[in-house]
Parts: structure tokens; sequence; C-alpha cells
């Protein structure tokens, strides 16, 4: 038996993703993990601290107008094996290139997968620094 919801209610829609939340090891956040992160982070995409929001054991990085990251230690922090990460959305085609071409001149150890494009430039790839989970840029004109 199915059940359906009556056509008088409407269901509810999501607006979107508010937040990811990661865990990372006690003793992790210290105030040099915490500078290179924002700098790193702030040059490369615009990210910026909530202030707010800091805690000795947290750290949460505004990461889009309506979006953040929030990194907290954990006794029992996370583990990754390769695949987990989080998308976040470019405003264009160029910005996705130039994105990739500056992570590739960095002249710290980031983790950089190639990526290609559609004719029209769309596409992703993903990277990975200080963060447990990697980060993948993307520019879809649809979304």
């Amino acid at each position: 038996m199915e059940l359906r919801q009556p056509r008088s209610q409407a269901m509810p829609m999501s607006r979107g993703l508010s937040h990811v939340a990661m865990s990372v090891p006690v003793g992790t956040l210290t105030e040099e993990y915490r500078a290179r992160l924002l700098e790193f982070y702030g040059r490369m995409l615009g990210w910026r601290e909530m202030e707010s929001l800091r805690r000795p054991d947290r750290i949460t990085v505004a990461v889009g107008r309506s979006s953040y990251i929030n990194i907290r230690e954990r006794s029992d922090s996370m583990v990754t094996h390769g695949y987990e990460h989080f998308g976040v959305l470019l405003g264009s085609a160029e910005d996705l290139r130039r994105l990739w071409t500056d992570l590739a001149n960095e002249g710290v150890d980031v983790q950089l997968e190639p990526f290609s494009t559609s004719d029209d430039g769309e596409g992703s790839f993903r990277f990975r620094y200080l963060l447990p989970m990697a980060v993948e840029a993307q520019f879809y004109a649809a979304l």
C-alpha cells in the first residue's frame, strides 16, 4: 500500500544546504592552523571566519551568502577515505578555470585532481587542503 500526501497540502521544499559539519582530532585547531586555513581559503574562495561562533574547539567559516562549514575538535574525529567531499558553486567557467590554475600554482601541498569541462566550460574538480573533506569546485550554468 502506497501512502500519498493529500493534494491540498504542499510538500515542504528545501531551500538548500545551510552547513557542513566535520570533525578533527583534539588539538588540531591551534592558532597557526586557523590562520593557515583562513588565509588559504580566504584568498582562494573568499571564505571568512564567523567570529561570533568562534570557540576554542570550533571554527565556523562562512563559505557563501547562506552557508558555512563547522569544524570541531572531537575525540572521535571523522575518518575519510578519499571520496568524501562537499561542493561549492562558482559564478562562471572562467572562475572555475582560474581557481584550478591558482591551486595548481600554489606553493603548498594542495591535493588537486585534474578536471575537464564541456564545450561551454561547465564542469568540476576536487581539491583538498587542511580540511578532512575535499572541496569540489563546480560551475553549471543551470545552477
